[in-house]
């Protein structure tokens, strides 16, 4: 389990339509001691990631009022800088077109049958806290 500590200062946002999924996360995210905001629409989704500027976006596709590639879509409209914040798609689509979409801004796809919740984590952590291999150091 990652230190809760090391994560304190760290914002998620879930963008999920699906109460029982989004509480999932949430719980399973905040137990590691990350702080979540809960987003169930794409264009509230779009919003925070406007104003509250989160650490990392998990997005679902299929979403009342913007999907989760509209979200990208729209923020790559605005010039959003990706670099700045990793994406992961978290969805019930296995769909080609969608995987090569969500890749074409950078964002990493997952499709929720193939992955446990704590994998999921894992891969959160891994994104937000990469190991420090000692590249980039004068030694």
């Amino acid at each position: 389990m990652p230190d809760p500590k090391l994560n304190a200062d760290k914002t998620i946002l879930i963008a999920e339509d699906d109460p029982f999924i989004s509480r999932m996360y949430q719980i399973k995210l905040e137990g590691a001691g990350y702080r979540v905001l809960v987003k169930n629409n794409g264009r509230d989704a779009f919003e925070a990631i406007k104003s509250e500027h989160p650490n990392l976006a998990v997005l679902d596709i299929n979403m009342p009022e913007l999907s989760g590639l509209e979200v990208l879509a729209a923020l790559q409209n605005d010039s959003f800088d990706f670099a700045s914040m990793p994406v992961i798609v978290l969805t019930n689509s296995s769909e080609l077109s969608d995987r090569n979409k969500a890749h074409s801004f950078g964002a990493d796809y997952l499709v929720k049958a193939e992955l446990t919740p704590r994998e999921v984590l894992d891969l959160i952590t891994s994104k937000l806290n990469p190991p420090n291999d000692g590249e980039g150091s004068d030694a």
